[in-house]
């Protein structure tokens, strides 16, 4: 796992920070007491394990942070983002914390983004919201670390992290938590469960042996009381008796379906036989009715002669003749009506046409005579006028004054205007006579074309009455023809009948001699029905009992065939049970050749992994106890002997100094971190994060400190570490100072100094997806399956092969040479 960044909002110190760390190298983080620098590694805590209960150690809170430690005091809510990889994966965790009455606790709706790299593109898989207990889980599954259940995220505090004023604690734990985190983080608890699953699997194995040999016993009991031979012989006797019995049965399923056959053909035959005679019957009962029918029509056309005035006798012949005749004569008749009607027909569309002419030219003079009557009212509206300011010029002038500018002139233009206004006045009243002598004449015109107009509707109605009476004569004589068509129809047709009944009379005759003829074969073919039947019945019945026989035979086989298979079925389940014990007695002789190579195994790491781990930490204990008299032996179960070199003599004690302690423990951890690196399934390449681990240091052991962190930093490791101390800080390859503004206690980043190729676009593209404004591509997932961690069988290739597998990937950042 590395850490990659960081977003603070409203936690602790800070309001709102973004805080980025390099993949790999030595990260010091520094500034004045109370900038911030525990609380960043407090976030991170919190960010993948959740909010951790209160207790009464002061320092707890370091390690195992609570609500009320993180938000700020001014704040309502907070929240933290973490961005970390791990196993190639990038993961994106945000909580968010409240304040609810006298307690701070997790909001419920926490974020989990996940993202890959491929071909150089960040892509999102999947995005979750979880509530806090789900996201606690899916990070432990995520880290592949399994713990016990309990509150502390113990390996992470002892392997990964060191906390402030807790670098003691992997050595005070007891044993058997120490152990627990040392098997669980280099993978060698899988062996203890290994053990613990084999001693249940062979228990069930000896259960499973024990049962199959008591099935064994009792079916091998079981079969030996039942004799398959014999019941063997009964059957190859029956068989024998079956096919006799067979051959029978279809000699007389044959005499049978001969007999069935017989009876069919003969009841066929008096089925075609009673069909005939029932044709037959029916053609001479309706010949016989058809008689009365003959004499009906002939009535009939005796009755139409009549009508038609003819004698009663009179053949059919003469009677078409007479209609044919009488139909030329009326069809003449119609002829004529229609010459009459279409004469009528063109009479009045003339005069149609004629009236519409004199309706027309009476509309248009009287549009004129409205047009002169409005002429003459309006010139003799002019005339009023004229005399009225004929008069009213004539009273000015008698008083010497203009009619037109009211001021005094000359009696002579006075006059003179008078004679104007009279001038116009007699040109209107000669316009006004003119109009009354028009009018005049075209209201007399309009009276001539009333009259026009009048008698050329007299016609039309003439016309009109004429025309219906030659329309209802030519109807009244095509109705008379239509009826003698109908009269000859019938003639026709009640010959056709009465020659049609004439032939079925004469045909019934012979048809009652076929009937008698039929009737006697009849009773012949009924009485050789009978006899073949009588056969039939009996042939039936001895089928029948060579059928029960049969069937009793092949019953008694079914019988012995279901024993036999009962006994064969018995027997495979036999060998089954003695297959599956043998292969359950070499599963349990395996496990046990198992169970002794997983304990040669596990030896040999556990001794490989503790020499290792051995190795690191005499060398970081010597490089931080230089000189110092005090030995510390590592036993095969990672715990320590302390001792001390006296005189050439080398004693075990059971304390050392204040300082001597906390190197050993800072050795252990150290030690541990880069063993787990090394060897652990899901925790290779991990952090190492350091909160103040020179407290209590002089400046010779921060100084040795300092080159155990540096190698650490060159072994493609990531190590954050937390300082206030000068000396250490000059380790990093890049330093982060805080600062804190003590008015209003606002922590923030100060300066970042990386000496990392590329790294502000690391740092761009690590805030762009903590502030969320990155665009990433989008891949939908319905579930991202999470590999746990564990025993994973390896294949290691040569160093070749690794390099050829390497590629450059978006996060992948290197050094400057030095």
């Amino acid at each position: 796992m590395r850490i990659y960044g960081l977003m603070l909002e409203n936690i602790r110190s800070f309001k709102n920070e973004y805080i980025v760390f390099p993949k790999k190298g030595v990260t010091v983080i520094h500034g004045e007491t109370g900038s911030g620098k525990t609380s960043i590694l407090m976030s991170i805590s919190a960010a993948l394990f959740g909010l951790q209960k209160e207790g009464k150690d002061p320092f707890r809170a370091f390690a195992y942070p609570t609500g009320k430690d993180l938000l700020r005091a001014d704040a309502l809510r907070g929240r933290i983002r973490l961005l970390f990889e791990h196993e190639g994966r990038v993961y994106l965790v945000e909580r968010e914390f409240k304040r609810s009455s006298n307690s701070v606790v997790n909001v419920d709706r926490n974020r989990l983004e996940e993202y890959i790299i491929k071909e150089d593109k960040l892509i999102k898989v999947n995005s979750l919201i979880l509530g806090t207990e789900e996201l606690n889980k899916r990070i432990r599954e995520i880290l592949g670390i399994k713990e016990r259940a309990r509150e502390k995220p113990l390996l992470f505090t002892s392997v990964l992290y060191a906390p402030q004023f807790n670098i003691h604690e992997i050595l005070s734990l007891d044993s058997e938590e120490r152990g627990e985190i040392i098997e669980r983080s280099l993978g060698l608890y899988k062996y203890k469960e290994y053990k613990n699953n084999s001693n249940a699997v062979r228990d069930v194995i000896k259960d499973k042996i024990d049962e199959l040999t008591d099935k064994i016993d009792g079916l091998k009991k079981k079969l030996k009381d039942k004799n398959k031979e014999k019941l063997l012989e009964e059957k190859q006797r029956l068989e024998k008796q079956l096919k006799e019995l067979e051959k029978i049965l279809v000699e007389k399923q044959k005499e049978r379906d001969e007999l069935d056959k017989r009876i069919k053909e003969h009841q066929n035959r008096l089925r075609d036989m009673e069909r005939r005679i029932g044709e037959l019957q029916s053609r001479i009962g309706q010949a016989r009715k058809q008689e009365a029918r003959l004499k009906d029509v002939r009535n009939e056309l005796a009755k139409i002669a009549l009508n038609l005035g003819k004698n009663a006798s009179t053949g059919y012949t003469e009677l078409l003749e007479e209609l044919r005749r009488r139909e030329r004569e009326i069809e003449g008749k119609v002829r004529e009506l229609q010459d009459i009607e279409s004469e009528l027909v063109d009479k009045r569309k003339e005069i149609e046409e004629e009236l519409n002419e004199a309706k027309r030219k009476r509309e248009d003079i009287m549009m004129r005579l409205g047009r002169l009557e409005a002429d003459e009212e309006n010139l003799t509206r002019q005339e009023q006028e004229l005399n009225k300011q004929l008069e009213k010029y004539r009273d000015l002038l008698n008083k010497g004054i203009c009619p037109l500018c009211l001021q005094p002139i000359p009696h002579e233009h006075g006059i003179k205007l008078i004679d104007e206004v009279q001038g116009r006045l007699e040109e209107v009243g000669k316009k006004i006579r003119e109009l009354k002598e028009e009018e005049t004449s075209r209201y007399k015109e309009l009276e001539d074309i009333n009259k026009r107009i009048n008698a050329l509707e007299e016609n039309r109605e003439e016309v009109e009455e004429k025309l219906d009476k030659v329309r209802r004569d030519s109807t009244r004589l095509l109705q008379e023809l239509l009826s003698l068509k109908h009269t000859a129809e019938k003639i026709n047709s009640l010959v056709d009948e009465a020659s049609r009944i004439e032939k079925e009379i004469s045909e019934a005759r012979s048809l009652e001699e076929e009937l008698a003829r039929i009737n006697s074969e009849k009773e012949n073919t009924i009485s050789i029905i009978h006899e073949l039947e009588d056969k039939y019945r009996e042939a039936k019945e001895k089928l029948e009992g060579l059928i029960a026989e049969k069937a009793g035979t092949e019953k008694s086989i079914k019988y012995i065939e279901l024993e036999i298979q009962d006994i064969e079925k018995e027997e495979d389940e036999l060998r089954q049970l003695e297959d599956e014990k043998k292969f359950h007695e070499w599963m349990d002789t395996t496990m046990n050749i198992l169970d002794k190579l997983v304990d040669e195994v596990e030896k040999r790491v556990s001794l490989e992994m503790v020499s290792e781990f051995r190795r690191i930490f005499y060398m970081i204990l010597d490089t931080l106890l230089q000189g110092q008299p005090v030995e510390v032996g590592i036993r095969d179960d990672f715990t320590i002997e302390p001792k001390i070199r006296i005189g050439g003599r080398i004693y075990t004690i059971s304390s050392l100094s204040g300082g001597q302690n906390i190197a050993i423990s800072l050795a252990y951890r150290l030690a541990l971190n880069a063993t787990v690196r090394t060897y652990s399934p899901f925790l290779r390449k991990t952090v190492l994060i350091l909160d103040e681990p020179t407290t209590g240091f002089s400046q010779e052991l921060v100084k040795r400190l300092s080159e155990v962190l540096r190698k650490i930093g060159d072994l493609e490791g990531q190590v954050i570490v937390v300082t206030h101390d000068e000396l250490l800080k000059e380790i990093g390859d890049c330093k982060i100072m805080l600062e804190r503004d003590p008015i209003n206690h606002v922590s923030k980043v100060r300066e970042q100094e990386c000496d990392i190729e590329e790294f502000n676009k690391f740092k761009n593209l690590v805030e762009g997806l903590l502030r969320g404004s990155l665009q990433v591509d989008t891949v939908k997932m319905e579930k991202i399956e999470v590999e746990p961690a564990g025993f994973k069988p390896e294949v290691r290739l040569g160093a070749g092969t690794v390099q050829q597998a390497k590629r450059k990937s978006l996060f992948d950042f290197h050094d400057k040479p030095k």
